[in-house]
């Protein structure tokens, strides 16, 4: 066993072999490194509001391996552009990454027009909702049914259940008035978005008026800053009326210190315009 120890040449192999693993595991380092680009990322960009097309003809997208996940009908957005993605604008992955995609549809999907007679408006709004489509107008009409739906009317015609018609098209609801013509109140809609105040006024048996935009303005990011008739906590107008809104973007206009205006002065919102706060 001394003499094993003393040998010179055992050494030297133990040398050749610690020097050669050492080199095999810098060399498998340097490979998965390499082959994993670690350390390198890239930024996913924004792909929402162009079409699929485009991401063929760019050659800063060949990063990216793109897959449409879903397709969906919304008649406010263009057909074919992109609405939704995975993973999200500036998540930091790697070259060669697959980005989901969900498009608007080219062509819209029909369905069944459900029945909505004699239902209250409440439960007809949420089978409405449900099926795709949007109430634009609300008709109230002499019946003794008091806000039961008495009629459905697609283009101003009635329509029969199971009637085909394209998901996302507007219909008409007739409503009955009851035993007499009830006044109701306005509610308060300054500061509200479009469809927030469009759901409001129907479940308060009121209609969308005239409706006025400041040009320039983006119109997914306004709000109301105006309305006619005013709010009011007492009802004063009958079913049905028309309430008409002013826009403005909450990019470029302080709605938080407007609101705060207003409680002081609760007639401002329909008076002339009154000197309207903007953002920095």
């Amino acid at each position: 066993m001394l003499e094993l120890l003393k040998n010179k040449k055992l050494y030297l192999h133990l040398g050749y072999i610690s020097v050669s693993g050492i080199v095999l595991l810098m060399i498998t380092i340097f490979s998965l490194k390499s082959f994993t680009r670690h350390g390198e990322s890239i930024s996913v960009p924004n792909f929402t509001g162009l079409f699929y097309s485009e991401l063929e003809n760019q050659p800063e997208y060949d990063k990216f391996v793109f897959t449409i996940n879903d397709s969906i009908y919304d008649p406010t957005k263009e057909r074919g552009s992109i609405v939704e993605q995975d993973p999200m604008p500036e998540a930091l992955v790697k070259e060669g990454r697959h980005v989901y995609l969900t498009v608007i549809s080219m062509n819209p999907e029909m369905i069944k027009m459900p029945n909505l007679v004699d239902l209250s408006y409440r439960n007809a709004s949420s089978i409405v909702e449900t099926y795709g489509l949007i109430i634009k107008k609300l008709n109230y009409v002499p019946d003794i049914a008091k806000n039961a739906i008495v009629a459905q009317r697609y283009r101003g015609k009635p329509i029969a259940p199971g009637s085909l018609i394209l998901k996302g098209s507007g219909i008409e609801l007739d409503l009955g008035l009851g035993n007499d013509k009830s006044l109701v109140n306005v509610p308060m809609l300054i500061g509200l978005t479009r469809r927030e105040a469009i759901k409001i006024l129907h479940l308060s048996s009121l209609n969308l008026g005239e409706e006025h935009f400041e040009i320039g303005d983006d119109t997914s990011s306004v709000r109301i800053y105006r309305q006619s008739p005013n709010y009011s906590i007492t009802p004063n107008v009958n079913m049905g009326q028309a309430i008409d809104f002013w826009y403005k973007s909450n990019k470029n206009f302080d709605f938080e210190q407007y609101l705060n205006t207003l409680k002081s002065n609760p007639e401002g919102a329909t008076s002339e315009e009154p000197d309207l706060p903007t953002n920095p």
